[in-house]
């Protein structure tokens, strides 16, 4: 939910992409996203787990597209609480 607020407050779409409305004015989307060589703000986030689901839970949900691939790291034998 933090992301999914933090995008509708900055008028930043589920890819990434700026809103024509958010366009004008200073509010300082850059404290939480970057802007991308493409144009789409990416947020500033590491996705780190040992327990896979908490992350693919966000990789399949409607802001996947939102997150920095690069930035996300999942242990592969696991080993959080389950």
């Amino acid at each position: 939910e933090f992301w999914r607020t933090l995008c509708t407050e900055h008028g930043i779409r589920k890819d990434g992409v700026l809103e024509d409305y958010a366009t004008q004015g200073g509010d300082r989307k850059d404290v939480f996203f970057y802007q991308a060589d493409d144009e789409h703000y990416v947020p500033r986030a590491l996705l780190l787990d040992l327990e896979p689901r908490v992350i693919n839970s966000i990789q399949n949900s409607d802001i996947k597209n939102l997150f920095n691939t690069e930035n996300t790291f999942i242990s592969k034998d696991g080993g959080g609480a389950g």
